[in-house]
């Protein structure tokens, strides 16, 4: 029995004698996790940033896009927009009836003609017959009437050799038979020589230099009195009709109040409004450079405007650098305004819809309330003039010292400490992006009152509708 007991014991030991070594192994591993945790516990502590305390240290500044602004003249361009038509445009009418019998090559359309040029000749043989009669009614006319005058000098003397009553005087001596006769012959005169102008408008004649807009009659057809032959126009000049608004109209010197220091008309020309002209023709665009001649005595009913006329001299005449204008063709115009003295022009990307800007006054952001003076598509132009303001507690006035600021500060607070990301100077870019939409020759208007582009840092907010919110 003890043999078979003494295994069973042996294996009873042995398991007693591992407890002590695993509980080691446990109580090894904890003490390492605990120092692994303890490390990680420093370490997080360790890379805590200290705090500061308010006020401790000078506030972070932001930085913007900033511009600087110099008081200058501004030149004011209106645009406007419309299609030249010709000075005279009109419908010629044949004057007799008859049929076609030539017809010349200048009066196909678009063809050009000169004053007096035939254009088209009426079948003239039933007007030549007319004239004939007439000549032979004039001639009979003649002779009846010195048949008159001889016969009353024979009454005359019989008068004489034994006189009558003085009341049968004038019928004895055959003046009421001399006056008829004289009519007689007056009338044939009057009917001859219409019959001359009848055969003379067989042949139509053009009555100005021009073009042939429509033909509307052809070789064989028989017209009548009063029937269109063609449609003409005039190519001594071109008028635009050119629609203005109202608020507009402030800017523009109108031909029709054009005056002198001593109210004096002006009818020179030269001292006109210039406007310049752009249109496209075979995918090329065309500058032409007209003038401001009067304006319509109303406003239009359904749009509120005021339409200005301009007129161009030698609009069909083509050269090397300048096409032939068509008529009917769209062109869009600029109108030479006033000239606004002493202003600030600022990017229009610059104001808030509610006519605010941003500047940094010594490095501190500040919003200011402007008034503008005039708006366009590229800029703001405001009064470099100081300017009470009681609406807002805002400061109307911007100096010189300050900087603009161009990038959006919406949601900056007055106050907020800024820096410039730039140094420019606005008249600096203004002479380095200088452009017109339709540039002004040199030769016809003085450089200083050549109107500009603003410097357009962000063209799409620059070409936009309305300004970007400041």
């Amino acid at each position: 029995m003890s043999d078979i007991n003494s295994p069973k014991k042996s294996v009873e030991a042995l398991e007693v004698s591992k407890k002590p070594v695993v509980w080691g192994v446990h109580l090894i591993v904890t003490i390492i996790i605990f120092i692994i945790a303890f490390s990680i516990i420093a370490a997080m502590f360790a890379s805590k940033p200290s705090v500061k305390k308010w006020g401790g240290g000078p506030p972070a500044s932001v930085g913007v896009e900033t511009v600087k602004l110099t008081a200058s003249n501004y030149p004011v361009w209106i645009e406007s927009y419309g299609s030249a038509e010709p000075l005279t445009q009109t419908q010629l009418v044949a004057e007799v009836n008859g049929r076609v019998i030539e017809v010349a090559n200048n009066i196909r359309a678009g063809a050009s003609f000169k004053a007096g040029d035939v254009l088209l000749s009426i079948d003239p043989r039933d007007y030549q017959i007319e004239v004939d009669v007439a000549k032979s009614t004039v001639a009979d006319a003649w002779v009846k009437y010195k048949e008159e005058l001889a016969q009353a000098d024979v009454a005359e003397q019989d008068w004489n050799i034994q006189p009558g009553s003085d009341a049968g005087r004038d019928l004895a001596l055959r003046k009421p038979q001399v006056a008829a006769a004289l009519a007689s012959f007056d009338a044939s005169k009057a009917r001859l020589a219409k019959a001359k102008l009848n055969l003379e408008r067989t042949q139509v004649k053009a009555p100005f230099d021009g073009k042939i807009l429509k033909q509307m009659v052809d070789l064989g057809q028989v017209v009548n009195p009063s029937q269109t032959i063609a449609e003409i126009y005039s190519t001594d000049f071109i008028e635009v009709r050119l629609p203005v608004k109202a608020q507009d109209l402030a800017h523009i010197q109108l031909p029709d109040d054009y005056h002198t220091p001593g109210n004096t008309p002006i009818n020179n020309q030269a001292n006109l409004p210039i406007v310049l002209f752009e249109g496209e023709l075979g995918g090329k665009t065309y500058t032409w450079e007209g003038k401001l001649v009067r304006s319509e005595g109303a406003f239009d009913s359904s749009t509120r405007m005021l339409y200005v006329v301009a007129k161009l001299d030698n609009p069909f005449v083509s050269s090397e650098q300048l096409p032939a204008l068509r008529v009917g063709q769209f062109l869009r115009a600029k109108i030479e305004g006033t000239q606004l003295m002493n202003v600030y022009a600022i990017p229009r990307r610059a104001v808030s819809q509610s006519n605010m800007v941003a500047v940094a006054e010594e490095g501190v952001l500040q919003k200011r309330l402007i008034t503008p003076l005039w708006t366009d598509k590229d800029s703001v132009v405001i009064s470099a003039s100081p300017q009470a303001d009681t609406i807002n507690n805002y400061d109307k006035l911007i100096n010189s010292t300050d900087q603009l600021i161009l990038t959006p500060t919406a949601n900056l607070a007055a106050g907020t400490r800024v820096k410039s990301l730039n140094d420019v100077n606005v008249n600096e870019q203004l002479a380095t992006n200088k452009s017109l939409i339709f540039p002004v020759k040199k030769d016809t208007k003085p450089s200083d009152n050549s109107p500009v582009t603003l410097p357009a840092v962000n063209k799409a907010a620059a070409n936009s509708s309305t300004p970007t919110q400041n």
